[in-house]
């Protein structure tokens, strides 16, 4: 269990147990049903055995913001992803080293919802936002929900560029994606606005169910511009996972991925109806024959990869 979460074996296996232990009686409180960790039914239950019954070596780095980037970068292209300004242990000592261009995001690349924007004027509270990304730097996330990956990965912190209009946060795209292909997207909008909330919808962009854990939005979601694009992003990335939430934002047009999600709301993520939870389960099994064919690759499009050829040619 050292190699888990950092502790002594003993300490492993005993946090191991007191946090399935922990697990188990949430799950029943919230789903109000017993958790089958060794024979998942659901697609909760398939959150909570990757979190407690496997140990893939890539999760972690996939995790890691800062590796997450390279991965995307090498499987879509460097374009689709948030330009990074620096990354490391520490915020650089001296502070004329911190003029990055602004408006940027700090956030902690070992963690999630650990971000605090710096805006393009005004004085920066370099005494708060030191305070602020210690603690980050010291938490350990993902300990309670079980989420081991998240203390394989090395405390640090990134810079990156704010993508979007001043004072508006993008729309958020959350992508499911099961073995390689898109069923479902969580849209979110008005984030850090009282009316923030999401819809689901499917590949025909209808809502065939709702989020119970997550406000509903009173807007239904527009069709974003890129959405062929951003299928293709959110497939490609997901090829060779039984389940993976490819986060992306749009911006003129223009598609980002924001991060990966293995394990999203630790496996507490609850909908209406509960049927939905066991439908999505079934998903976690390679089918025997595709469902949808693999999204290609938008016309009038340049493909990363022959971009890159073409500027060394």
């Amino acid at each position: 269990m050292r190699a888990t979460m950092g502790f002594g074996r003993l300490d492993g296996a005993r946090w191991w147990w007191r946090t399935l232990r922990e697990n188990r009686r949430r799950y029943r409180r919230l789903f109000g049903r017993r958790m089958h960790l060794l024979f998942p039914r659901t697609h909760s239950e398939w959150i909570h055995h990757y979190k407690f019954l496997r140990r893939d070596s890539w999760l972690p780095e996939l995790t890691d913001k800062i590796g997450a980037k390279r991965f995307i970068a090498e499987r879509v292209g460097e374009e689709f992803v948030i330009p990074t300004y620096w990354h490391g242990r520490r915020l650089p000592s001296m502070r004329k080293r911190r003029r990055w261009p602004r408006p940027y995001f700090i956030k902690a690349a070992h963690g999630c919802h650990q971000d605090l924007e710096v805006p393009a004027v005004g004085r920066v509270p370099w005494r708060k936002v030191e305070r602020q990304t210690e603690r980050w730097l010291r938490s350990a996330y993902g300990r309670i929900g079980g989420e081991w990956q998240y203390a394989r990965i090395r405390p640090r912190l990134i810079v990156e560029q704010r993508i979007g209009d001043p004072g508006v946060l993008p729309d958020d795209y959350k992508f499911w994606v099961f073995h390689g292909r898109v069923h479902y997207m969580h849209w979110f909008t008005d984030r850090g606005l009282p009316t923030y909330g999401g819809r689901i919808v499917d590949r025909d962009w209808n809502e065939p169910f709702r989020s119970v854990s997550q406000r509903t939005h009173e807007r239904y979601p527009p069709r974003p511009e890129s959405l062929d694009l951003m299928m293709w992003i959110a497939e490609t990335l997901g090829e060779g996972f039984r389940f993976v939430r490819v986060d992306l934002y749009e911006v003129d047009g223009h598609p980002y991925v924001g991060e990966l999600t293995f394990t999203p709301s630790a496996g507490f993520h609850t909908l209406d109806p509960d049927q939905v939870d066991f439908d999505l389960g079934k998903l976690w099994r390679k089918p025997r024959r595709e469902r949808f064919p693999a999204a290609p690759f938008p016309e009038r499009r340049v493909r990363p990869s022959q971009s890159a050829s073409a500027s060394r040619s």
